[in-house]
């Protein structure tokens, strides 16, 4: 616990910027907002398909990067109602500091749903077949994509978009396209034993 008269120097030192912070910090570096305009602009752009994040950990992430001054309310917005944040000096900084370009990268990608294959056996549940599980997760793959093309087709339509944002959508359509085709061919592929091989 912080005494009173702590450096904010010391409390940003301490403070481990998430991924949360970084996405709160990048948003707010562009314009002044309040959390339930982060919330509903980052579900436009699609950023809830890219970047993992909660509604819940969004407003502990705004009191987090207040109290450590790396956001500031913004003066200019008079509502008694709603907090408008606008990010400060050292949240620029922290929001620099806080990327590591190389780990971003170059760092590797993991999927927890390989997890369940490479462990199947051991994990197998009684609730569900490892079949129901691959139709249930292909069919949230596909709702997802079908957002996400939506997603696309907005942003292209709209020329302010920046670059960034469509390449990683278009990232995130490819993905998603491929990975419904490896779970195609993994249910066709899969040993007609496949369930008593895994208990």
């Amino acid at each position: 616990m912080l005494l009173t008269g702590t450096p904010i120097l010391l409390l940003i030192m301490s403070m481990s910027i998430t991924r949360t912070d970084l996405i709160i910090l990048a948003f707010l570096s562009e314009q002044p907002a309040h959390g339930w305009d982060i919330d509903r602009r980052l579900i436009e752009i699609g950023a809830d398909l890219w970047a993992e994040y909660s509604r819940a950990n969004l407003y502990y992430a705004l009191r987090k990067l207040e109290r450590g001054g790396l956001i500031e309310k913004d003066k200019a917005d008079k509502s008694p109602l709603r907090k408008s944040y606008r990010v400060t000096t050292k949240g620029q900084n922290a929001m620099r500091e806080g990327i590591n370009l190389q780990q971003l990268s170059t760092g590797r990608t993991y999927f927890d749903f390989d997890l369940l294959l490479g462990f199947s056996r051991q994990l197998n549940s009684s609730d569900s077949t490892f079949l129901e599980l691959l139709k249930k997760r292909q069919e949230e793959m596909e709702t997802e994509l079908d957002r996400a093309q939506e997603v696309w087709q907005k942003a292209e339509m709209n020329s302010e978009i920046p670059f960034g944002r469509l390449a990683v959508m278009r990232h995130r359509i490819k993905f998603l396209k491929s990975e419904i085709e490896f779970l195609k061919w993994l249910a066709k592929s899969a040993p007609d034993d496949w369930e008593s091989l895994n208990k």
